[in-house]
């Protein structure tokens, strides 16, 4: 770099600490804010007088933009340093970012928290410097609202019931909150907790639909919800009784499942025992019958006139019993015939 350039760019750098120490002691300078969504590109104006700037460009012959954490930071990091002069480009590139010099705007590719600060555009020419600064906010944008029942108050007596209902986000930087009704009433909600609302329902509120919106600088979103279903009765509540249904179901199926397998068994034995009694050869009495002639003695006597001969032996019958073996093939009837002589009288 020539010596010339070197001086001026001492310069330069030298009335920016000046500038910024002013600013640290009560400076007039004010720096604008621009909020922008994190993870895009961005492209944001470095002065909104930039058409009144480009009157006078030619008279300026040196560009210096810096970046700070705070207004307060003696560090400032520079980012481009441009001299101009007849024919030069009206686009910059460098370190990510891009300069567009017909508008004097700054141009962030993929733009990440680091990004934010302030920037610093400084513009010297003929002896004369211009300072510009703006404040760069990075927000990531909210996602879907979603709602919450903190607390509930059942009226069983007029059928009403008491919500105090919150809303929130999973996503979000520096979000706000908004309650309103279905035609665009808005809710009143407690200083400093917007997310919060509490409403008194009934019957009469069955189809009414309340909207929380969550906002911020660089996105909005809204959601509808219907907050009678919470009055009548609680989601987790509906869900215990739903697995204490179960878990009752279940054990009834399988106390049924249980007795029809021993009822099942029972029967099954019961039939074998039947037909092992019905298989089973009858056991019959086993008899002895004995067969006895008694004769009587006594004198011979004449007997008178010939009657129809008559058997002096009488016949007794005895019929003995005998127990039946469990396994012995059934005995054939056995007969025995004895004669007995009673004594004479």
């Amino acid at each position: 770099m020539d010596p010339k350039g070197l001086l001026s760019l001492s310069l330069l750098l030298l009335l920016s600490l000046v500038f910024h120490l002013s600013e640290a002691t009560g400076g007039s300078q004010n720096c604008r804010e621009s909020f922008w969504p994190l993870g895009r590109d961005i492209s944001f104006p470095l002065t909104e007088k930039a058409e009144e700037i480009n009157k006078s460009m030619n008279k300026s012959n040196r560009i210096l933009i810096t970046i700070s954490k705070s207004p307060e930071d003696s560090v400032r990091r520079i980012i481009m340093s441009l001299s101009l002069h007849e024919g030069s480009s009206s686009d910059y590139i460098e370190d990510g970012y891009q300069f567009h010099l017909e508008n004097l705007s700054l141009v962030i590719l993929g733009s990440k928290k680091q990004h934010e600060g302030w920037y610093s555009m400084n513009l010297e020419g003929n002896g004369h410097i211009k300072l510009f600064c703006v404040q760069l906010k990075l927000y990531e944008q909210v996602s879907t609202p979603e709602i919450q029942v903190l607390n509930k108050t059942q009226e069983n007596d007029n059928g009403t019931c008491s919500l105090m209902i919150a809303c929130s986000v999973k996503q979000g930087d520096h979000v706000a909150y908004n309650w309103s009704e279905e035609g665009g009433t808005p809710l009143p909600s407690p200083p400093n907790s917007s997310h919060l609302l509490f409403l008194t329902l009934g019957p009469q509120h069955a189809d009414n639909f309340y909207i929380c919106t969550a906002s911020n600088s660089v996105s909005s979103r809204s959601q509808a919800f219907n907050l009678w279903s919470n009055c009548r009765s609680d989601p987790s509540e509906r869900r215990q009784w739903g697995l204490y249904s179960g878990l009752l179901l279940g054990g009834l199926v399988g106390v049924i499942l249980i007795l029809t397998l021993i009822l099942e068994v029972v029967i099954l034995l019961w039939r074998r025992r039947g037909k092992a009694k019905r298989f089973q050869p009858a056991m019959e009495e086993k008899s002895l019958t004995i067969y006895a002639q008694v004769q009587k003695s006594g004198p011979l006597q004449k007997e008178p006139d010939p009657q129809p001969t008559q058997d002096p032996c009488t016949t007794i019958y005895v019929a003995a019993t005998e127990p039946a073996p469990e396994s012995a093939p059934e005995p054939n009837p056995i007969t025995v015939y004895a004669s007995v002589t009673l004594p004479e009288s």
